[in-house]
């Protein structure tokens, strides 16, 4: 590693010398693996990049931090602007985090445009940060994620209200698809519950279940709580009760002494911090033929 006695030393050799390494006498500014930061690898200034084709860029911080800092951005934009420089976020990040951050602050614009007198002035903010996603892309051979060029096409609220609407439906599917992927997880947990592969399943999906335990004649919740099949029967009966009279009321009662009935209708009862559905309640009964 080379030391430099200025900064404007470091940030030459990092620009003309990619693959060396080097620091500032002071320690400051620093330089390796085609990088340059301002004091140490957790503020990077610029990064050298290399695309398929052999093409080089520079990624190019846009963030600042202190008026030192700065200085050093200031000195190493200028050592490198022979280069073909691209404005990135952070040229740390990688590209999902990347097109995230550009969507970001296009639509941080474009929410401030939608009750501006000038709205062209906003237009040409997010015309520019587009412009720059794009030469990013273009440089990698990227595809740009659709909600990001619908924010980039952005010019007035017609197409912000279009941009919203893809938005929403986008994260409806998102969710949708994370639902789905929990419902199986959830399904998956509790048939090996059920067959005594595991101890206890946890509340995923925000209900709890029931088993049977043959050998001691005990009913066991996926919070493991145990009580006597006899206690479970009686339960029973009184959710039954209480079903055929109406919704239940919380009031004084408690199961085993200790839980709190909280609630009881046609759909789940809640004692304790449980939250049973009755279709697994009814299944269970099913099971020990109390129907």
């Amino acid at each position: 590693m080379s030391v430099k006695n200025d900064c404007w030393d470091v940030a030459h050799a990092w620009a003309n010398h990619q693959d060396g390494s080097g620091i500032g006498a002071g320690g400051n500014m620093l330089y390796g693996g085609g990088c340059i930061y301002s004091y140490g690898d957790h503020f990077m200034i610029a990064r050298h990049v290399k695309n398929d084709k052999g093409e080089r860029a520079v990624l190019f911080t846009e963030r600042t931090y202190s008026q030192t800092t700065a200085k050093h951005i200031a000195i190493t934009r200028d050592a490198c602007s022979h280069l073909n420089l691209i404005h990135v976020a952070d040229p740390d990040l990688g590209k999902d985090e990347l097109f995230t951050d550009w969507r970001g602050r296009i639509i941080t614009i474009a929410e401030k445009s939608a009750d501006a007198k000038r709205p062209q002035k906003y237009a040409a903010e997010i015309e520019k940060l587009y412009h720059e996603a794009q030469r990013y892309a273009d440089f990698f051979g990227y595809e740009m994620p659709e909600l990001l060029v619908l924010a980039g096409n952005i010019r007035n609220s017609a197409t912000f209200t279009d941009y919203l609407a893809k938005d929403k439906a986008e994260r409806e599917a998102e969710q949708a698809e994370a639902n789905k992927r929990l419902k199986k997880v959830c399904a998956e947990r509790l048939k090996d519950w059920r067959a005594f592969k595991s101890n206890g399943t946890g509340s995923l999906d925000g209900w709890d279940y029931l088993r049977y335990l043959e050998d001691t004649c005990e009913v066991e919740t996926t919070q493991r709580v145990i009580f006597t099949l006899f206690d479970a029967k009686a339960l029973y009966r009184f959710i039954e009760d209480a079903n055929a009279k109406g919704n239940y009321a919380e009031s004084s009662e408690k199961f085993l002494g200790q839980y709190p009935i909280i609630e009881i209708n046609k759909a789940f009862i809640r004692i304790g911090c449980h939250k049973v559905a009755m279709k697994e309640i009814n299944r269970f009964a099913d099971q020990q033929g109390w129907r």
